[in-house]
């Protein structure tokens, strides 16, 4: 047996033995809390060579189906794991965040049995393309070409970058640049352009430029065979937008090779990350990129040179429902 051979044996025992003993811990149905899932044997050692932070962590509960179309009601997410911005999150560009009026959101995350839901509610005082002219930076002249890997800037412009690991425990090591299918994910939102409708109609893209063929390809894949779809509601008034996106479990993330989580599996940490972007006016970009890029779990930045290309948190996939609490989704349409 060769060395990457021994190698991939001992990941499927790794990947053989967490299983059993997350589904020991679930045995009975609600006694254990899905971050407990986190304490498996293997975990750690599969986290830690994923380059993934178990500190930084969201359940991904059970509930009840949303209305897919953009609005987050009253009580639409009650059901979920919610998030929103603070000073724990990392901002990769220039300048700071210096406002709640600058750049500000909120989120939600929960699946119901076929699909993950996520949903956020932005706060932003200046939309490109909206509020400001459509301005090119000098070196990306082509930043709203569609449709062509290298030419583009996918994620210029106000924008929510999502980053799914399914197979963070299975492959165990890192992946800077994912793959597009079930392994991992990387894949944009534009408010302002998609990779169906073109410039003006918001919605998914394909990551790029300097992204592998495969990379691309898969994403446009998940993006034209619906894996990923979105829904977008502009509030003008109060500078805001809310968008909701529906991510397939079956034939979507992939936990195994070739194997998905389903409703019903043992808790299942992911790996997960999520950024959230906005352009404003030229003179508030000075390095022609975006305004504001700020993670969730972090990204390397020009003040942290490490050798990762990319950092994770985790998703605890779990099909217990979230614990009672006061009702109240946050914002209201």
């Amino acid at each position: 047996m060769s060395d990457i051979e021994a190698d991939r044996a001992k990941q499927r025992g790794v990947v053989a033995v967490l299983a059993s003993a997350i589904a020991l811990a679930c045995a009975g149905p609600g006694t254990e809390p899905p971050e407990r899932s986190l304490e498996a044997p293997g975990v750690q050692e599969a986290a830690a060579r994923a380059m993934a932070s178990l500190d930084r962590r969201l359940v991904c509960w059970r509930g009840e189906t949303p209305r897919f179309d953009g609005r987050i009601d009253e009580d639409e997410y009650a059901d979920a794991s919610s998030f929103r911005w603070n000073a724990e999150w990392i901002e990769a560009m220039q300048q700071e965040i210096s406002s709640r009026q600058d750049l500000d959101f909120e989120g939600w995350i929960k699946h119901d049995g076929k699909h993950v839901h996520l949903a956020l509610d932005v706060t932003d005082d200046l939309f490109y393309g909206i509020d400001t002219e459509r301005w090119l930076p000098p070196q990306a002249p082509d930043a709203h070409v569609m449709g062509e890997r290298e030419r583009g800037w996918p994620w210029f412009g106000d924008m929510v970058e999502v980053l799914l690991y399914g197979r963070m425990l299975d492959v165990g090591e890192p992946i800077s640049d994912v793959t597009g299918d079930g392994r991992g994910v990387q894949i944009i939102y534009n408010l302002t352009k998609s990779h169906e409708g073109g410039v003006g109609v918001p919605g998914m893209l394909p990551h790029g430029p300097g992204r592998t063929v495969e990379n691309w390809e898969n994403n446009a894949r998940w993006i034209l065979d619906d894996v990923i779809e979105t829904r977008t509601v502009m509030i003008a008034r109060e500078n805001r937008y809310m968008v909701e996106f529906r991510i397939r479990l079956e034939g979507g993330i992939e936990i195994t090779d070739g194997g998905y989580w389903a409703d019903g599996d043992a808790d299942t940490p992911i790996g997960f990350n999520l950024a959230v972007g906005d352009v404003d006016l030229a003179e508030n970009s000075p390095d022609g990129l975006l305004h504001h890029e700020t993670w969730w779990a972090g990204k390397t930045t020009p003040r942290d040179r490490s050798p990762r290309a990319k950092l994770w948190g985790v998703l605890v996939l779990t099909s217990q429902r979230k614990p009672v609490q006061a009702s109240g989704s946050g914002r209201l349409y």
